[in-house]
């Protein structure tokens, strides 16, 4: 396969860890997102510059995108007709579309608390689809685990597996190019932030954003901020996580930090990138708000990259 005929993550074939061969890659134009310079932000915080790299600008709205491309090329490789997906939200969106293209059978296990947003978003990824099932749960994780177990069918949890990684790892690269010398970033689990390390630049620091509700992995840094029952950020869901080492090991070594915003500062970000006419989610407002936290600490920067996220 020639550079003209590569699309999507694999234009970076060479960076992972398991091979796929090109009849069974799948693509739906996910990656090579947008670099959006916010020049309103760099002259409000004193940074010479500022890139939101566009992940919500994705075929299904979030970087999910390039892990889910990866996993469903994994699974038509190894001829894996079905598959148990538990999710808060961007996982299953993005599963459903990549489901329908391979014809796989899904069963996506997903919160009876599944946000209005979301609902509709989904809802349009299985029209015209017989070959997804959705179940609602109040325990999703627990329960698809459990399916899984006694169907004896594949189970994916992003949050815990190595393949889920690899086509995050496509994203690292693009960053890489830019050469900031801090990254910005909202995570759940870890697992993006995981894959993009694996091919980021050495000397970009890793400053990784969660919220005053979900906190895992930014209270072991941070510690300045009010508990709240619940967050604008909804994406941001895992209360416990098994990257929880590793992703404070890469946040060490980078010489990054990590942040916890609360809602008041998550709005008035979201509202000053309306007012500068960008509509994205507020998990991509988070990152604002955290480097706003940063300068007030004492951290220079020269060039930075917010990773905006999910509708």
């Amino acid at each position: 396969m020639d550079n003209s005929e590569k699309k999507g993550i694999w234009l970076y074939e060479d960076i992972y860890s398991y091979k796929i061969k090109g009849e069974n890659r799948i693509s739906i134009g996910e990656g090579n997102t947008q670099l959006e310079r916010l020049k309103f932000l760099e002259i409000a915080l004193g940074i010479p510059v500022i890139y939101a790299k566009r992940e919500d600008k994705n075929p299904t709205g979030s970087a999910k995108d390039r892990s889910t491309a990866f996993f469903f090329s994994y699974l038509k490789s190894n001829r894996i007709n079905e598959v148990v997906i538990p999710s808060s939200g961007n996982t299953a969106i993005s599963a459903a579309y990549y489901g329908k293209i391979t014809g796989i059978k899904l069963y996506l296990f997903i919160s009876e608390n599944f946000s209005i947003i979301k609902n509709q978003r989904l809802n349009k990824a299985l029209k015209n689809n017989k070959n997804i099932e959705i179940i609602k749960s109040k325990r999703p994780l627990s329960d698809a685990i459990k399916y899984a177990k006694e169907n004896h069918i594949e189970l994916f949890r992003g949050s815990t597996s190595q393949i889920a990684i690899e086509g995050y790892k496509s994203l690292g690269e693009e960053l890489s190019l830019i050469r900031a010398d801090a990254l910005f970033i909202p995570i759940s689990s870890g697992t993006t932030i995981e894959g993009i390390s694996k091919r980021l630049n050495k000397n970009c620091h890793i400053h990784i954003v969660q919220t005053s509700k979900i906190n895992t992995i930014s209270r072991l840094f941070d510690t300045n901020f009010k508990s709240e029952n619940v967050t604008l950020a909804d994406s941001i869901v895992a209360r416990v996580t098994e990257r929880k080492k590793a992703i404070e090991d890469i946040i060490n070594k980078t010489k990054g930090w990590g942040w916890t915003v609360e809602n008041t500062e998550i709005q008035e970000c979201h509202d000053l990138l309306i007012k500068n006419g960008i509509n994205t989610s507020y998990d991509s407002s988070i990152t604002i708000a955290a480097l706003m936290k940063a300068i007030k600490k004492g951290y220079k920067f020269k060039k930075v990259i917010l990773v905006f996220t999910g509708k």
